[in-house]
């Protein structure tokens, strides 16, 4: 089970971060490599996942299947956003990730941002992670000195996940 929260917690990284952000995880590498996650056409995620699938995500678009770990991954569009699930094999959801805007956050953490972290912008994508109820935010920030992926909970509470210094060129231009 943690093996499989921190791959979705990964997957969160990759989605919050930009090309010029951090790198994302290993975990996510792993979840992400086709030798890790195969891809499968949507007949072969069984009738109990494309049911819960289809009642929960009717409107979605653009839907691909890979499946690792003992769960199916649905990567789709939904309201022109990117969003994934994973369920297990009996259809049962166990986590989605979807995008977000930074005026639909939690209070909690729009204050957190505009206090502790109003140096920094928001350089990516704001993902919203629920795996079995549980919610979570990660954001990919970025000030003069540091990119970083930050994770946050409903209350604002918050925890750096990744941070790189960025490469400061000194010299001359002649």
């Amino acid at each position: 089970m943690k093996k499989l929260t921190a791959a979705i917690a990964a997957l969160a990284l990759f989605l919050s971060a930009s090309a010029s952000g951090p790198e994302p995880v290993n975990e996510l590498n792993a979840l992400l490599n086709p030798s890790a996650a195969k891809v499968i056409k949507s007949e072969k995620v069984g009738k109990r996942v494309s049911s819960a699938f289809n009642e929960q995500f009717a409107n979605a678009t653009e839907l691909r299947w890979k499946e690792t770990d003992g769960l199916y991954f649905g990567y789709f569009k939904q309201s022109d956003r990117d969003q994934m699930v994973a369920y297990t094999y009996n259809g049962d959801l166990f986590a989605v990730v979807r995008q977000l805007k930074p005026e639909e956050l939690p209070t909690g953490i729009q204050d957190k941002l505009s206090g502790k972290y109003a140096d920094c912008v928001i350089n990516g994508n704001i993902s919203e992670v629920v795996i079995q109820g549980e919610t979570s935010y990660y954001i990919s920030l970025e000030n003069k000195k540091t990119n970083r992926v930050v994770k946050f909970l409903s209350d604002g509470q918050d925890e750096t996940i990744q941070k790189t210094k960025k490469k400061v060129l000194v010299g001359t231009v002649m």
